[in-house]
């Protein structure tokens, strides 16, 4: 039999196979989640990622870094 671990998504406690990835187990319409210690997993690596004990989904792209250089021409 398969091993299940426990595991909290968006603050729900439910268990999920040891072996699954993010891809496995997050809806199509996430975009990226944020785990426990802080990481964001964007989509193009949730079939590389295992599951983390615990993380929130984002349904909106998240712009992680500095702004870009058209970004900061706009700027008053």
């Amino acid at each position: 039999m398969a091993q299940r671990k426990p595991i909290v998504i968006d603050g729900l406690v439910t268990e999920v196979l040891d072996k699954a990835t993010l891809a496995d187990i997050v809806p199509r319409d996430v975009t990226s989640v944020f785990t426990q210690d802080g990481q964001l997993v964007q989509r193009d690596q949730f079939r590389r990622v295992p599951v983390p004990d615990g993380f929130e989904t984002n349904l909106s792209p998240i712009n992680k870094g500095a702004p870009s250089s058209s970004d900061r021409r706009r700027a008053p």
